[in-house]
């Protein structure tokens, strides 16, 4: 098959972990055989809204895959309808100079109805071509999916998908919920962890005398809660326990926020920031932790916990909807409620019974749920699907 992935965000040199599940999947489709080529928008300033010299198609080639970028204009709210429709046509321009090169393709994946999704089911239907839809999108479970024409765009694309994926159980009711769907709607398939995580699983063991190495990856976002974590941390000295390390990987907008809250707590000499990591580098990361940790206050899935999973690493965490899927007593510990004292509790409670985690089992769990060959399968099974329904 010859598949074009349709991401709404995806890596660029000065982001360059951004999407990083969407590459992975790729690569995964195309060491199962496929044709694979990826097209995304990047978003410029507003005052290029009727300037087409700031429309810029960039395109290279990513260790095999073509890519295509789009260098758009920032879509106006207030313009929704108008702005929707230059920008899916501008992506339909992509997609012309993309066919012209490597053909016409099977079927496009969009992932994200804003604004990847859109796009992709504007070209599908323009081209008369098979299109499914993932959406990862958290607004439609904090309330920022409010807008009418945003609730009656998404609900179309869904509805006249051939496919349209969800990534997570709770994730499926709440956009079910929002936009007044049936639950036949949607089909589950969760996230793949990429093989590399499953690689050299090292045991780790804790004795009381060495000091507990908690870990954490992601965006430096208000809805990752690090404030939660780094308090618990603190709540954590308070009560006499300091034999622990709190490494944070990942950057973004609450970079320099988060060091200084760091300062003002006091715990510049337990608590490291690592910047943004490679793939590579959160493997040894994960390798070298007793311990992963999240805070978030809702996500969709959680692909930072089934790497941890996969390295053998049991996690704690906050309820944060999606991981309910597969976080479990046997893999992790999930925190009473979102407050420091239960956080850091949580976190005691892995450090007391840390060594009676099968890290095995975890690891093993984990491959067998969420390996790039199963979930690769079952995203073939829905292309086949959607493909046959055309013919």
């Amino acid at each position: 098959m010859h598949i074009l992935i349709i991401p709404s965000w995806y890596k660029s040199i000065t982001e360059p972990v951004l999407g990083t599940f969407f590459e992975e999947q790729a690569r995964a489709l195309m060491s199962a055989g496929h044709k694979v080529g990826i097209i995304y928008p990047q978003f410029s300033s507003v005052r290029s809204l009727f300037n087409k010299k700031d429309e810029i198609i960039d395109f290279y080639d990513d260790n095999g895959i073509p890519t295509y970028s789009l260098i758009h204009q920032t879509l106006i709210p207030k313009m929704r309808k108008l702005a929707y429709k230059m920008f899916s046509e501008n992506v339909e321009k992509t997609y012309h100079s993309y066919a012209k090169k490597y053909g016409k393709p099977d079927l496009i994946h969009a992932h994200s109805i804003f604004h990847g999704g859109m796009a992709g089911h504007y070209i599908a239907k323009a081209n008369i071509l098979p299109f499914i839809i993932t959406e990862h999108l958290t607004a439609y479970s904090t309330g920022g999916i409010t807008h009418q024409e945003d609730i009656e765009t998404a609900k179309h694309i869904f509805e006249n998908a051939d496919a349209s994926i969800i990534v997570s159980e709770n994730f499926k009711h709440d956009i079910e919920k929002v936009l007044s769907l049936p639950n036949t709607t949607f089909t589950v398939v969760h996230n793949m962890v990429a093989d590399l995580f499953f690689k050299d699983l090292i045991q780790k063991k804790y004795n009381q005398q060495e000091e507990f190495i908690f870990f954490t990856n992601s965006f430096l976002l208000p809805r990752k809660n690090h404030k939660l974590l780094l308090d618990s941390f603190k709540y954590m000295t308070l009560k006499g326990i300091n034999n622990i390390r709190l490494r944070i990987g990942g950057d973004g907008p609450l970079s320099n926020e988060l060091k200084d809250y760091v300062n003002e707590l006091a715990l510049t000499d337990k608590v490291e920031f690592l910047g943004a990591l490679s793939r590579p580098e959160v493997k040894k990361e994960l390798d070298n932790c007793h311990s992963f940790v999240l805070t978030s206050t809702y996500e969709t899935f959680g692909v930072v916990l089934i790497e941890s999973l996969a390295c053998g690493r049991p996690v704690v965490i906050t309820d944060s909807g999606g991981p309910r899927d597969f976080i479990h007593n046997k893999n992790g510990i999930t925190a009473t409620a979102a407050a420091k004292d239960s956080f850091a509790n949580a976190m005691i409670k892995m450090m007391e019974e840390y060594n009676t985690f099968d890290q095995n089992a975890i690891s093993e769990e984990c491959r067998n749920r969420f390996a790039e060959k199963k979930i690769e399968a079952e995203i073939e099974a829905l292309y086949l699907k959607a493909i046959n329904k055309h013919k």
